[in-house]
């Protein structure tokens, strides 16, 4: 019995395809995940991520690793962190919601990179995980279930 060439798409979807209401549960489970970590970090603003609190810029630009440009290295002020965490907060419910998924995503993982950068000894292994799902999601298309992006397609197969 030779396989056609639609039988064999249809078996190599099947075996490698990706159910993509899994990838909008990714995503809006990585969303809540950011809202609820910029939640807890921000009980500890000023302290954590001020030059008034214990880990002032000085001391973070002695251990920084230079690669892409941190915004919370940029100023020291409560009220420049506060409004990137705002920001930050604003690119994770967007991204909850998969509104523009792709660039919501990137401003997430943008801005977690550079919270991480801010004070690296507040960090612990989920930290680096979450950061790290963020990234290789930029990858995949979280926004073509359960978002907004999606609204107005035709409505697919589950497995396509």
């Amino acid at each position: 019995m030779a396989l056609t060439g639609s039988k064999l798409r249809e078996r190599a979807r099947l075996l490698v395809g990706i159910d993509l209401r899994s990838l909008a549960l990714l995503r809006i489970t990585a969303a809540v995940f950011l809202l609820i970590d910029l939640a807890d970090r921000a009980r500890l603003l000023i302290t954590n991520y001020t030059d008034a609190g214990a880990h002032p810029r000085a001391v973070a630009l002695t251990y920084y690793q230079y690669g892409l440009p941190s915004l919370h290295l940029m100023a020291g002020s409560a009220r420049v962190q506060l409004a990137l965490f705002v920001l930050a907060g604003i690119a994770a419910a967007l991204l909850a919601v998969g509104w523009r998924t792709w660039i919501a995503t990137f401003v997430s993982w943008y801005l977690l990179g550079s919270l991480h950068a801010r004070n690296e000894l507040v960090l612990d292994g989920g930290d680096y995980v979450l950061r790290h799902l963020l990234f290789w999601s930029l990858f995949l298309p979280l926004g073509a279930r359960w978002s907004l992006d999606a609204r107005g397609r035709p409505e697919r197969r589950p497995g396509d």
